[in-house]
């Protein structure tokens, strides 16, 4: 039975069925070392030898994590950064696995890892807005028509937000506690929005995926997805 190139290089953790489709039409796929460049070719995966970068290409399970990313670490799984990364949490796993999007160096929270593509793409990419939620400690007082005013969206440099929900969890003089969602990836999106009103944000720390709760799962943690977690996100 055959399958696309591009559907095969997503099931052996390559990277999304988009992304593979630039990779192969970038001359970085063979099948039986010949140099393919069509992501819509159909091979055999029981007798067809594919190679990516040179490398032989094999199914993998997929695997799905969540994390509670400390505050003070780095999104990144390389062992060359200067500062800590999130690499320094992950358990030894003989299945490569990578992070979904990213949280600032000093934000903490839920973090996503997989090794599926096009599970990745489906929880990142803007088209598909899926929600994530944040609670902020904001620097100082936010009255109610202020917050009336965050409600209504705002123009950014890189575009415009609009929340989809805003609420104060707890305000005082010194500090506000604020939940946002958001269906926003871009970088420092919700620093940036509460820095358009002349607010700080002290602390960062994301909840929810869509769905995916942090809950109870203790700073630095990553324990598996159960099924449960994942079957809305599944194509």
């Amino acid at each position: 039975m055959g399958i696309r190139l591009n559907k095969y290089l997503s099931a052996c953790g390559v990277a999304a069925r988009r992304k593979s489709d630039e990779l192969i039409k970038l001359g970085k796929v063979k099948v039986n070392n010949k140099l393919i460049i069509k992501p819509q070719t159909i091979i055999d995966e029981s007798v067809d030898i594919v190679k990516f970068e040179n490398k032989i290409l094999k199914f993998q399970d997929f695997v799905y994590y969540k994390m509670n990313k400390p505050r003070f670490c780095i999104t990144s799984m390389s062992d060359t950064e200067s500062k800590k990364t999130i690499l320094s949490y992950l358990p030894k796993l003989e299945i490569k696995i990578f992070p979904i999007g990213r949280l600032d160096y000093d934000a903490e929270g839920l973090l996503l890892f997989t090794n599926d593509g096009d599970f990745a793409h489906k929880i990142a990419h803007p088209s598909f807005k899926i929600t994530k939620t944040y609670i902020c400690h904001i620097d100082g007082n936010i009255a109610l028509n202020l917050l009336k005013k965050m409600k209504k969206g705002i123009s950014l440099d890189d575009g415009f937000i609009r929340p989809i929900d805003i609420e104060i969890i707890d305000n005082k003089k010194s500090e506000t506690l604020i939940k946002i969602v958001i269906s926003e990836g871009r970088n420092h999106i919700v620093k940036n929005f509460f820095k358009f009103f002349n607010k700080k944000v002290k602390k960062l720390k994301r909840v929810a995926i869509g769905k995916i709760n942090l809950g109870t799962l203790e700073s630095g943690k990553i324990i598996k997805l159960d099924y449960n977690e994942i079957k809305e996100y599944k194509t």
